[in-house]
């Protein structure tokens, strides 16, 4: 009798660390698979110079696009702007988290979030509502005012999110990734008809 009990108890025992150390895996992986996509995001927009792509182009729109041929004779899309960029990037890796964009009352009501990947929909990120990923734009000021803004310099914050497979506990981590890009100059998501910048610009830190 006190063997079995020994033996349910040692049973009990290695079926808990089991589960531990497999959600550990699980954590692990995704962290660094959302980790990762945070990267290349951020490398996109400095390639980019910017959030280019804002007024919902999409990749069949002929004006925001060039096209090149290969020796077959096929003709192959580039220069895709930096917002369908990320989405169709994200779409590819099977990206599906959500959750809430950043509220702090410092940086003011400037963080976007996507609401749809496919349509490449976004808007102002509200209180309470679950966004694809989140992404900001802050000014670092002017090199020389005198120079217009070519000499601007920004940066872009994103935060993205990633899926803790686990019951119950995906519900109640908000889990994120974060990051920033390297400060940019002459960036390109400005409307041309104002020269106004697209985005509201955050209070740069």
């Amino acid at each position: 009798m006190k063997a079995g009990i020994a033996n349910i108890w040692l049973l009990g025992l290695i079926a808990t660390f089991i589960f531990i150390f497999s959600c550990y895996i699980i954590i692990s992986i995704n962290y660094t698979k959302s980790f990762k996509m945070k990267n290349e995001m951020l490398t996109i927009i400095e390639k980019g110079k910017g959030m280019t792509g804002l007024d919902g182009v999409t990749l069949s729109d002929a004006s925001h696009k060039t096209q090149s041929k290969v020796m077959s004779g096929e003709q192959v899309t580039i220069n895709v702007p930096t917002f369908q960029t990320i989405n169709y990037y994200l779409l590819g890796n099977a990206y599906d988290a959500m959750n809430y964009c950043p509220q702090e009352a410092v940086e003011g009501n400037c963080w976007y979030g996507v609401t749809s990947l496919l349509e490449s929909k976004y808007e102002k990120a509200q209180p309470r509502k679950k966004y694809y990923y989140c992404f900001a734009k802050f000014s670092k000021g002017s090199n020389s005012a005198s120079l217009g803004n070519m000499y601007n310099r920004y940066y872009y914050k994103v935060r993205l999110f990633y899926k803790m497979e686990l019951p119950v506990l995906s519900e109640w981590l908000a889990v994120k990734v974060d990051g920033k890009t390297s400060e940019i100059n002459d960036v390109q998501d400005i409307d041309s008809t104002t020269g106004n910048s697209k985005l509201d610009i955050c209070n740069g830190k």
